[in-house]
């Protein structure tokens, strides 16, 4: 018997040894190629914004191709800019929206969210349903009903209008994302908060919302980047230049002169408006892991 397995175990490794060498290298090439394509997609991805940071450096003069460098690195745009009143209004306004937007959206989705999967029952079900069928909704199909609404309520260029216009059309995702997340935390914890003397909202802040740390923080990012990054709402109900965001200073940036005003100048506002973006990202992305690691252990 030892024998026979002896003699299986030397064809097994005979058989490794002769094998071709195209056999090794088969899922090596496979993985080159997974790289090779990523590789191309991120640089397709990033032509964009090359060209907007490569225009923001030239000279007004310069009509070169997109593509190639400048033929005179300039900084001038940039102090332009910075250096005018509407792109620090675009900045304050887009920020107070962000915050406001943040906040109703994430406090509002992650206690609806609790309270259905909590709940339970046919009425939480079906509202769960409701819910999903909401986000199946595109924003621009209720556009006219929109604005015809804030504008009986007295919400045209009010910021804050504008910023539960935001939350409300994020809650139903948002809301649908933590009740995957509330529906794998034990029911036990409740009941043992329950039986300290915790009520509900104390049980919910205190208890579930840290274990919720990862997803809090990607829709904080992902809540945040939608909202600065808001055209369509804002073009309609933000007439008033004081009331501009970002994102409409950019757009008038693109549009002065009927489209033949200084590009470089633009491009300079387009990269300066996309730096808190990028800033919030950088400065959260760490928290997604912590989050992670943290309801893993809890």
């Amino acid at each position: 018997m030892q024998t026979g397995i002896k003699a299986k175990k030397t064809v097994a490794g005979i058989a490794l040894l002769t094998r071709k060498p195209h056999q090794y290298s088969s899922g090596r090439r496979t993985k080159a190629w997974h790289y090779i394509v990523a590789a191309l997609l991120v640089l397709l991805y990033l032509l964009p914004i090359y060209v907007m940071l490569n225009l923001s450096f030239r000279e007004i003069t310069d009509i070169g191709s997109r593509l190639a460098l400048p033929k005179k690195w300039v900084t001038y745009n940039y102090t332009q800019v910075l250096g005018g009143s509407e792109i620090w209004i675009g900045f304050v306004n887009s920020i107070i929206i962000v915050m406001e937007t943040v906040a109703v959206q994430i406090v509002a989705s992650a206690l609806g969210a609790y309270g259905l999967v909590r709940g339970g029952g046919w009425i939480s079900r079906a509202l769960g349903s409701l819910n999903m069928g909401i986000m199946m909704i595109p924003g621009t199909v209720l556009l006219v009903g929109t604005y015809s609404l804030m504008a009986k309520v007295h919400m045209i260029n009010n910021l804050l209008g504008l910023s539960l216009l935001s939350a409300a059309g994020g809650i139903p995702a948002t809301m649908y994302m933590y009740m995957n997340f509330i529906a794998a935390i034990p029911r036990a914890l409740d009941e043992a908060a329950e039986i300290d003397g915790a009520g509900v909202l104390k049980t919910f802040f205190i208890i579930i919302l840290p274990l919720l740390k990862a997803v809090t923080v990607t829709q904080i990012i992902l809540t945040a980047t939608a909202s600065w990054n808001n055209y369509l709402m804002p073009m309609y109900l933000l007439t008033k230049k004081s009331k501009y965001t970002i994102i409409l200073v950019i757009k008038q940036a693109f549009n002065s002169n009927n489209g033949l005003g200084n590009l470089p100048q633009a491009c300079a506002t387009c990269v300066l408006g996309l730096l808190p973006v990028i800033v919030l990202y950088l400065f959260l992305q760490r928290y997604i892991i912590e989050g992670q690691i943290g309801s893993s252990i809890k």
